[in-house]
C-alpha cells in the first residue's frame, strides 16, 4: 500500500514537472507569435510612434506647401502601425483558437476514455458480484 502511494506521488510530481515544462514551451511560442514584444519590436514601435508624432506635430510649423504632405505621411505611418498591430493580434487570436481547439479535442478524447473506463468498471463489478454468488 505504501509503495502504491509513493508511486502515485512520484507520478504526480512527474506530471507537474511535465506541465510546467509544457507551459514554458507554450509561453515561448506565444511570445514568438506576437504575444510578447521582442526588443527589436519595441524599438520599431517607439520609432514609429516618434515618426508619427514628429510629422503630425511639425506639420503646422512647416511651410504651407509641406504642411499637407507631412500630415499625409503621418497618417500613412499611423495606418501602417495600426495594420501591424491588427496583424499581430490576429496571429495571437489564431494561436489561442488553435490551442483551445486542441484542448477541446483532448477533453473529448478523455471523456470517451473515462466513459469506457466506467463501462469496464461496471462490467468488473458485475463479474465480481456474479462470482461471489457462486
Amino acid at each position: 500500500m505504501v509503495d502504491t502511494r509513493k508511486n502515485i506521488k512520484d507520478f504526480s510530481r512527474d506530471e507537474l514537472e511535465q506541465f510546467v515544462q509544457e507551459k514554458e514551451r507554450i509561453r515561448k511560442i506565444v511570445g514568438q507569435i506576437g504575444g510578447q514584444p521582442t526588443t527589436l519590436g519595441k524599438i520599431f514601435e517607439y520609432v514609429m510612434i516618434a515618426a508619427v508624432l514628429t510629422t503630425l506635430i511639425a506639420a503646422p510649423f512647416l511651410p504651407h506647401e509641406l504642411e499637407l504632405p507631412a500630415v499625409e505621411v503621418g497618417l500613412v505611418l499611423l495606418s501602417i502601425k495600426i495594420f501591424m498591430f491588427l496583424r499581430n493580434e490576429a496571429k495571437v487570436i489564431h494561436f489561442q483558437f488553435w490551442m483551445l481547439s486542441s484542448l477541446e479535442w483532448r477533453l473529448n478524447d478523455m471523456s470517451k476514455r473515462l466513459a469506457d473506463l466506467d463501462e469496464n468498471m461496471e462490467k468488473i463489478v458485475d463479474y465480481i458480484k456474479m462470482s461471489d454468488k457462486e
